[in-house]
């Protein structure tokens, strides 16, 4: 089928949320991010966290009210066309199809470096690249699937697994004598620079990364312009306390010494580890299991996501008229996902010399860095649209400004001082992807106006 339009009104709010929360993927996010954060700010973590929520929750503000005003599938992309233009809508679909297409291949390469730790365990020894191809055979089964059935699936599996860690983390702050008990200090900035809390968001806003991923099902939720907002409201507030009392607990579990941070920041997997010393190897097992599935299903949401993008920036021009096409079963994005699936699987396959962790790594840093641009995009527009409009005055503009400034800071943070190699050709790789979108933004758009009125004037003749 070759036609251009989603299934309308079949999906639930319970199913936009799982996309949501499953691109997120809270469980999966927890168990390396807070690591990741600790060993740039020592025990404020959680502290971390509680920044990136607010804002996170700022940016939220213009995504909320942009989608009760123009819901559809292209997300941040049809935001900044309709609010700042065309050529700000590609460059904005450009940065979040590569953000999406990153975090793809982080969250994919974290699930195998999981279930490679699994195998050892049962004494099998496999190369995580085997594991990663056997897994993308099924993603390309699963996104092929109506929205419907592939939402209802992350929804369970986060459910399950968020569950879990939360009782992980009331058993570990129920037996806080074995280390120094509760405190605050973790939510205290513990001598840390702005700096260190400007790199180390980077990270915070990882474990939010996708947020607004259900605006990618703007056309085919029930009521979008209700359960859209409701949607991606109810998943930040949702993944932001999760996050912050996680991150509490595992702190705590490790202790506030200095030979517990150590232990702490130099983990790949803290969470794993304390479910070991506080559960049993068997019930960290199972975890392992969990987390390993929560991030196969955040690559499922990502997929879904970003095919629906590039899907809608066809439709309207933008790219290649084939990513367009429908698939007349299922009522899915298929030559979109086909490119997605295969894009990931390529990227897997030419890196199989690094270890897929120290890939996971990369990516997400890539991902998250395009998706923090084209935040920054989004929340400009809404400020423009929406002050024009008569929308937002005076106050209304404090938090979506805070955003902005606050988006700006955190890209600044990691682009100068110059990371070390080899991060910095990922930071600066963004900016070179950002140029090439500004290049060819220009003629896209050109071409696309060029079409229009080639369109209006063969409309004038045969009338």
């Amino acid at each position: 089928m070759t036609g251009n339009s989603l299934k309308k009104d079949s999906l639930n709010i319970f199913q936009t949320i799982a996309l949501s929360v499953a691109i997120m993927g809270p469980s999966a996010s927890i168990a390396i991010t807070a690591g990741m954060i600790g060993s740039h700010v020592g025990s404020s973590v959680p502290l971390v966290f509680l920044i990136s929520l607010m804002i996170v929750g700022c940016v939220a503000v213009s995504i909320v009210k942009l989608n009760q005003t123009f819901p559809s599938a292209g997300s941040v992309y049809y935001f900044a066309e309709k609010t700042l233009g065309k050529r700000a809508g590609f460059i904005s679909g450009w940065l979040i199809v590569l953000a999406y297409l990153m975090l793809s291949v982080s969250c994919i390469m974290v699930s195998c470096t999981y279930l490679q730790i699994l195998l050892s365990i049962l004494g099998v020894t496999i190369h995580w690249l085997f594991i990663g191809l056997l897994l993308m055979g099924l993603i390309f089964a699963l996104v092929h699937k109506n929205a419907a059935t592939s939402t209802w699936v992350m929804l369970l599996i986060e459910i399950v697994s968020m569950g879990l860690i939360l009782l992980v983390a009331g058993i570990i702050l129920g037996n806080t004598q074995q280390t120094v008990g509760l405190s605050m200090v973790p939510f205290a900035l513990g001598g840390n620079t702005l700096s260190s809390f400007g790199y180390a968001s980077v990270f915070g806003f990882l474990a939010f990364a996708g947020f607004e991923g259900a605006s990618a099902l703007g056309e085919e939720s029930k009521n979008p312009q209700v359960t859209i907002p409701l949607a991606i409201t109810s998943g930040i507030i949702i993944t932001g306390i999760f996050y912050t009392l996680v991150s509490y607990a595992q702190v705590i579990g490790f202790g506030l010494t200095p030979a517990g941070m150590a232990a702490f920041t130099s983990n790949e997997s803290p969470l794993s580890d304390l479910i070991a010393r506080y559960l049993g190897t068997e019930f960290a097992i199972v975890m392992l299991l969990c987390m390993a599935i929560s991030f196969f299903t955040s690559t499922l949401g990502c997929v879904n996501a970003g095919a629906r993008v590039l899907f809608t920036m066809s439709r309207d021009g933008m790219l290649c008229p084939s990513l367009a096409r429908v698939d007349k079963k299922n009522n899915t994005p298929h030559v979109g996902l086909n490119v997605f699936v295969a894009a990931i699987t390529m990227m897997i396959v030419v890196s199989f010399r690094l270890a897929a962790i120290e890939l996971a790594g990369y990516a997400a840093l890539t991902g998250t860095l395009a998706l923090l641009l084209s935040y920054i995009f989004t929340s400009i527009g809404a400020m423009v649209y929406f002050y024009k409009n008569r929308s937002w005055r005076g106050v209304q503009l404090i938090l979506p400004a805070v955003a902005v400034v606050a988006l700006v800071f955190i890209i600044f943070a990691n682009v100068y001082p110059i990371p070390v190699f080899p991060q910095n050709l990922f930071t600066y790789g963004v900016m070179i992807w950002l140029g090439i979108g500004i290049i060819l933004s220009r003629n896209q758009t050109e071409s696309r106006t060029a079409v229009q009125v080639i369109s209006k004037n063969e409309s004038n003749l045969n009338g």
